[in-house]
């Protein structure tokens, strides 16, 4: 194990050569909970008071940043994957836990990867719980086109204009319940740690599209 760039967060080392950043909530004896964040998210979106609380019900509480996320690995241009790639990234990290199966919870593409997940492991999962997601079939949940549009715009390397675009952003498909003070504390934070870089974006984006 070794520490993520702000020595804060593991990192596990898989023998792929991915290496995964995540963190853990609870008792290790628990079943274990896995949380999948979605596209050019990070495990910060699995806010702490919520993994706590998932914890104090009992629960091993595991978030993690996929490949090309957070302070994961950020693969070199022209590396493509699928999310079978992923899945294996969250089998590789429960194998280095030492968990033999876990709850898996995905939001958005998260979701696709935990639908994946539960295809190609059905050994390895408890249950499976897909949030705001689909099952890649393009015919069924495709974004508006404003949406999908400010979803394919580059974002700015800077971190605060970076803020400024995922704020603009989340405004289009937010809920009623949208927080802007809430979302920009978010999306601040995860500028702090980390800034995905466009390539890596486009082959998150590949992946779920395929």
């Amino acid at each position: 194990v070794r520490a993520s760039e702000d020595g804060a967060v593991p990192i596990a080392e898989l023998p792929s050569g991915i290496n995964l950043c995540h963190e853990a909530f609870g008792d290790p004896a628990d079943a274990a909970l896995l949380l999948m964040h979605g596209l050019g998210s990070q495990l910060l979106l699995w806010e702490v008071g919520f993994c706590e609380g998932l914890a104090a019900t009992g629960l091993h509480v595991i978030r993690y940043d996929h490949r090309d996320s957070g302070c994961s690995t950020i693969l070199e241009e022209g590396s493509a994957y699928t999310l079978s790639d992923q899945v294996a990234d969250a089998v590789g990290l429960l194998d280095f836990l030492g968990v033999a199966a876990a709850h898996v919870v995905g939001m958005s593409m998260g979701g696709m990867i935990a639908q994946t997940f539960a295809i190609e492991h059905p050994d390895r999962c408890r249950s499976m719980v897909s949030m705001a997601s689909n099952t890649g079939n393009r015919d069924f949940g495709r974004p508006s086109g404003p949406a999908l549009e400010a979803m394919l715009a580059p974002a700015p390397a800077d971190p605060t204009a970076a803020v400024e675009k995922e704020l603009t952003d989340r405004r289009l498909w937010a809920s009623v319940w949208h927080d802007d003070d809430h979302a920009r504390a978010v999306f601040t934070a995860y500028a702090e740690r980390s800034v995905q870089p466009r390539h890596a974006f486009e082959r998150q984006i590949t992946a779920a599209m395929a």
